[in-house]
């Protein structure tokens, strides 16, 4: 069985054999590549296990599901608020970047993993469930209503995500983003270039350039929403921010707290109720045996890459 990881700076294709073990046995239809897999890549560890933490597939009987790629104790302080994203248990796993992920055909998962999708929804676009869920917390810790008005800085696949889902809310939406392709996939829904200020502005990039424009995008006493992974120290314009007042948020992936169940389920609402989405953001596909082509096209954005997907049980 065929299985990708990346070690040392290189991507690897696998033979490995048939999961056995506890767990829900899933056939991988697609897996997608995200940019922490490429800062894992680029960071030169040794790391072992299966990539991938944006899947979807169906299970031994057919039914169609997207995974949450996150394993936790379920016992502790956090987990019992549904704050398992903030698991303090050592047991606390990330499917395809601390463990075996969906870079793969088949794979073993709790059954908690599992992300009921429509029968009707297309399988091979179902892996944004995952991307679109990191947008659909971040909106919900910071109380965001169809009231507010919403800017996103980056146009990658989770400032995408993060546009589809304040439009799916009700919000007016811009982006401001780099690249032509960026801005033309994000039309759609309305979003044009950011103009005025805003009640909340999202960072989807996470790098000093990116949070000053949050900033300067910024309604006196909104609202900054963090959904860049922090790789590296966060820096903001101190007079900038103090002189709006403005907060900002650190958000991390997803749960299940509120009074609307889980992150992830919702997040299969926002894609089902706009099948246009995958079409647009997802710009690549390659099947497993062609990962260190995939790789480099998804770490080229002047290639026109926006979410390139793995094509796996299609």
């Amino acid at each position: 069985m065929l299985a990708i990881n990346y070690s040392e700076g290189k991507v690897n294709q696998l033979d490995v054999s048939k999961p056995k073990g506890e767990g829900i046995l899933v056939n991988i239809s697609t897996c997608g590549i995200c940019g922490t897999d490429m800062h894992l890549l680029h960071s030169g560890m040794h790391l072992p296990h299966i990539a991938g933490h944006e899947i979807s597939g169906f299970l031994q009987d057919g039914t169609p599901v997207a995974i949450e790629p996150l394993n936790y104790c379920g016992s502790c302080a956090e987990c019992k608020q549904g704050k398992y994203n903030l698991c303090s248990s050592e047991e606390f796993d990330i499917l395809g970047a601390t463990t075996d992920g969906g870079m793969t055909e088949k794979m073993l998962v709790p059954e908690h993993c599992l992300v009921a999708l429509d029968k009707n929804m297309d399988l091979k676009n179902s892996s944004l469930v995952e991307p679109i869920a990191v947008a659909v917390h971040g909106y919900k810790i910071t109380n965001t209503k169809s009231k507010h008005r919403v800017a996103v800085v980056g146009g990658g696949s989770i400032g995408q995500c993060a546009v589809v889902t304040a439009y799916w809310m009700g919000c007016e939406v811009d982006l401001f983003a780099r690249y032509d392709h960026q801005k033309e996939a994000a039309e759609i829904w309305g979003a044009n270039e950011p103009n005025g200020e805003y009640d909340r502005v999202v960072d989807t990039v996470g790098n000093p350039d990116a949070l000053a424009k949050c900033v300067e995008l910024l309604k006196p006493g909104g609202k900054v929403i963090g959904l860049a992974a922090g790789w590296e120290d966060i820096t903001l314009p101190g007079l900038g921010i103090l002189n709006k007042e403005g907060s900002f948020y650190t958000s991390r992936i997803y749960d299940a707290s509120g009074d609307n169940g889980r992150d992830i389920d919702n997040a299969a609402r926002v894609l089902f109720e706009n099948p246009e989405f995958g079409n647009k953001v997802i710009t690549h596909r390659f099947p497993l045996d062609a990962a260190e082509e995939a790789f480099k096209v998804a770490d080229d954005r002047k290639s026109g890459s926006i979410k390139v997907v793995f094509d796996i049980n299609v």
